[in-house]
């Protein structure tokens, strides 16, 4: 087990013989030996029912007649395997899945270890649709102890917890607090952050650095009043300006959102859309990249646009919102059109749409320019 940090430790995991990065693995064919001595206790773990068969979340399915179905499931049955790299000398939790949190959120579970729970839970919401905590079932309790506790944090309801606030805040970057920074300024903020989502190598650097020719390239795509921006290929469209792209648009950055605005009304939903192959990576870079980002703010980053087809997403502020809550869809261009073939998706989208900025990565594999 390693301490990595207050939010981060004594987790059991794996280090690579050459090097510092740390592998976590999570499986159920793996066992840990885990003190279970007081696991009935309610003062000491807080349960008796595994947690995690008392979570249901909001699931997507196509089903045999190809048409898009939502389906609650119990994290339980959701459960595979997995692998995340933390890496040296940072140790950010980093995933490029959501089925990556759900297993770790078991694997919290499992090693009894509340404040990677909390962690787990927080990227977890900001990934899904719609999470149900089942805390009784008639005159049985469920969920209680400290793990009802974590669940109520992470909510953000009942009593504030400052200590907790200052552990896990530390977690997130606050991107906000640079509202007021000019964009070149804030851009350089969000390279200098980049590099550290990134390995560290043995030559003591980090792996990805953005060069000054991408942030030219990004301050271009934000600023230009032009729909379409060529680069080289190899120039770090998807690994390195998308991400960057899609932080700019999750802060508060008044110069930015000023020029994303385009003119018009200020955009609170961004959607992403990438040829098919690409999407596996266009999804592992947006989840890397946009899950610590300014602790307690509520956004979400969805991998499928037919969460849209679901009555608890909406676009734009809900009932009892103050402000639009931002999100992200990333989606191929085939699966752009078929969602804008749903009646119920465009009832969503055209009254919004003034409020939507709409960015699309290799495009010139669809207009046949070198």
């Amino acid at each position: 087990t390693i301490f990595f940090n207050e939010a981060l430790s004594f987790i059991p995991c794996f280090k690579y013989s050459e090097g510092e990065d740390i592998i976590i693995f999570t499986s159920r064919n793996i066992h840990y030996l885990v003190d279970k001595g007081g696991q009935f206790c309610t003062d000491y773990y807080g349960m008796k029912h595994e947690l995690i068969e008392c979570i249901k979340s909001e699931e997507v399915f196509v089903d045999l007649n190809d048409d898009v179905q939502f389906r609650k499931e119990k994290l339980s049955d959701l459960l595979t395997e997995s692998k995340v790299v933390v890496y040296f000398p940072d140790y950010l939790l980093l995933v490029s899945s959501r089925q990556q949190l759900i297993n770790l959120l078991d694997y919290a579970l499992y090693i009894r270890n509340i404040g990677f729970f909390i962690l787990v839970l927080f990227f977890l919401r900001r990934t899904s649709i719609h999470l149900e905590y089942i805390e009784r079932k008639e005159k049985v309790v469920l969920i209680s102890g400290p793990w009802r506790e974590a669940i109520v944090y992470v909510l953000n309801i009942g009593q504030k917890n400052p200590h907790y606030d200052r552990i896990f805040e530390k977690q997130f970057f606050d991107l906000n607090q640079h509202a007021n920074l000019p964009l070149r300024g804030f851009i350089d903020v969000l390279c200098e952050n980049f590099t550290r989502y990134q390995r560290f190598t043995e030559d003591g650097q980090y792996q990805i650095v953005p060069t000054e020719k991408q942030k030219q390239f990004l301050e271009r795509i934000i600023c230009g009043e032009e729909s379409f921006h060529f680069s080289e290929v190899g120039t770090g469209k998807t690994k390195v300006i998308m991400p960057l792209l899609c932080q700019t648009f999750l802060s508060s950055n008044i110069e930015a959102h000023r020029y994303l605005a385009r003119g018009g009304k200020q955009k609170d939903t961004l959607v992403i859309l990438v040829p098919e192959h690409l999407v596996p990576d266009a999804r592992h870079q947006v989840f890397k990249h946009c899950l610590n980002l300014n602790f307690r703010q509520e956004y979400r980053v969805y991998d499928d646009i037919f969460a849209l087809l679901h009555p608890q997403v909406h676009l734009g502020a809900n009932n009892g919102e103050s402000k639009p809550k931002k999100q992200i869809f990333v989606v191929s261009f085939n699966q752009f059109k078929k969602a804008l073939t749903y009646d119920k998706i465009c009832q969503k989208v055209r009254p919004h749409r003034e409020h939507i900025l709409v960015i699309a990565d290799e495009v010139d594999d669809f207009l046949d320019r070198d």
